[in-house]
């Protein structure tokens, strides 16, 4: 690769050296930084200098994004963004007219009650009636999903089937499913009848999906909850030389089988899990602990309101969050878990400590709080510090169901909640995420809702005493995402470093917090390669 000389405004997160005018750049890595002097010293002569203007950032990390399902969810309709229950049924009425051989109605239905004009989700005779008799399976951010008549007859469920272990299967007041599957483990029941998707297929997600990440600034992530015929595809993108964003895959792990048999399961589909890839590395395994905040279902200390004593949903049993802690501290493995509500939080700490006394020091591993946003205590706070735990936020969770928080909590609450500055503040290494497809993707949003705290029908900041600066916020998307991706030469701009990096027409370290969302990407590079110029 021809060597290059980078000119302009620099912001290199690195505190060595946080600005400088110059970075040369050898064969996909920085080999050199500072004045232009310096910088084109270390270059052969003649290395052509490109000038840039506006603000150049090193590359943005999304350490929480399921950049597959994203590319998945181009196949299917999108019902994101629907202001009514009767916009959301006429999308998936279109679809279908459009689609009139698929066996299933399929769509993604990141979308909330509380959003929605008639503050409440399609019952089930209405999805009846707009998928005109197909099976249907509306999958909601991985957890829930809504689904018909035919679809809960093509699964088997009836008036007698029981909620699986750790979901729960909705049911009106004769005892019949209303259509709303709550957790993963009860929409697996119907999402498992889905006709299987190829190889190819989920190669061609990931082709169709990595040009947004790029446009967004976006040059590496963490792909969390991933099955073998997943991680697969990663693998195969990486083989034809389709992979153009730095991915650390989180296989899924199981809560009903054991961790060293389900390893076994990703060994004999033939995974590389020690691959340690510049584009691509095995990462954390991954385990749902509690539900979430969208649903009422995140695992609380106290109940829900108006929940009759419902402290929220336990996804995988604390047994087996035990286990699968002392197995990958005992075998050197990271280990990530979904845990929304404080009595989660509690639970995973606990098995993390437990784990950490038993195999040795556990924050060399990437042991990792996923979301932890409703309510974290300061004891919290103090053990993931003392234990080396990380933990990945994803500021734009606040803005996109708080009002739902917001209406069964009230503002003070809910403004302690998400406490990005108290986890900093307690010394605690946080990395900032997405939690996509579904939600706003581009980094310069989350920046902005870092610093503003604004949620989306709620008037005001919600919690202003949280918000970070502009540099911590920064830190979030870059130093502190590469730190739980595990991609050490990530995240900054400095001798040693992949040469990713952004150019963005602001500094977001000088611009107004209002006008960061505005912001635009004007180019982004991954290992010195152009991948997106506006």
């Amino acid at each position: 690769m021809r060597a290059q000389l980078l000119t302009g405004e620099i912001v290199t997160m690195d505190r060595r050296r946080p600005q400088v005018q110059a970075l040369a750049i050898q064969d996909g890595r920085i080999v050199g930084w500072g004045c232009r002097e310096e910088a084109a010293a270390l270059l052969p002569p003649g290395t052509p200098e490109r000038r840039l203007r506006g603000t150049l950032v090193p590359g943005l990390i999304d350490s929480h994004v399921h950049m597959l399902w994203g590319g998945r969810d181009r196949d299917r309709v999108e019902l994101a963004g629907s202001a009514s229950v009767a916009e959301l049924l006429e999308r998936v009425r279109a679809w279908a007219q459009q689609r009139p051989h698929d066996p299933w109605i399929v769509g993604s239905a990141g979308v909330d009650a509380e959003r929605l004009a008639e503050r409440r989700f399609p019952t089930r005779a209405e999805l009846d009636a707009a998928s005109g008799g197909r099976p249907l399976f509306l999958d909601r951010r991985a957890h829930d999903a809504l689904v018909n008549s035919a679809a809960l007859a093509a699964a088997g469920i009836g008036g007698d089937t029981p909620d699986p272990p750790g979901g729960v299967i909705e049911r009106d007041g004769d005892g019949e499913a209303t259509g709303l599957l709550v957790e993963r483990p009860a929409a697996e029941l119907v999402e498992r009848m889905l006709p299987a998707a190829t190889l190819a297929d989920r190669v061609r997600w990931l082709e169709s999906i990595q040009p947004v990440f790029h446009q967004v600034g976006i040059t590496a992530i963490c792909d969390p909850a991933l099955l073998p015929e997943e991680m697969a595809a990663y693998e195969a993108a990486l083989a034809q030389g389709a992979l153009k964003v730095r991915t650390t895959m989180m296989p899924l792990g199981d809560g009903e089988v054991a961790p060293d048999e389900r390893w076994r399961q990703f060994e004999a589909a033939g995974i590389d899990l020690d691959r340690d890839d510049p584009l691509l590395k095995v990462g954390p395994v991954k385990l749902f602990g509690d539900g979430g905040g969208s649903l009422a279902t995140a695992l609380l200390r106290e109940p829900w309101p108006g929940s009759d004593g419902y402290h929220g949903n336990l996804t995988t049993s604390e047994a087996a969050i035990d286990d699968y802690a002392q197995w990958c501290a005992q075998n050197g493995r990271g280990l990530g878990i979904h845990c929304v509500g404080g009595a989660a939080i509690d639970m995973v700490l606990k098995a993390f400590a437990a784990a950490d006394a038993a195999h040795g020091p556990i924050a060399p591993l990437g042991f990792t709080l996923i979301h932890a946003y409703l309510w974290p205590s300061p004891e919290n706070m103090r053990q993931a510090r003392e234990l080396g735990v990380l933990v990945a936020t994803q500021a734009p969770l606040q803005w996109s169901f708080g009002r739902g928080l917001v209406e069964r909590f009230g503002v003070e609450a809910i403004g302690r909640a998400h406490p990005f500055r108290s986890w900093l503040e307690a010394g605690v290494t946080v990395g900032g995420g997405s939690d996509g497809p579904g939600e706003q993707l581009a980094p310069l949003f989350a920046l902005r809702q870092l610093q503003t705290r604004e949620v989306d029908g709620v008037p005001g900041p919600v919690g202003q005493q949280e918000s970070v600066s502009a540099e911590q916020a920064l830190a979030l998307y870059t130093t502190g995402a590469a730190a739980i991706t595990g991609m050490p030469r990530t995240g900054r701009l400095a001798p040693g470093c992949e040469a990713d990096l952004v150019q963005l027409d602001l500094n977001p370290l000088t611009a107004r917090p209002a006008d960061l969302a505005d912001g635009r990407v004007l180019m982004t590079m991954v290992g010195g390669e152009v991948v997106h110029e506006h």
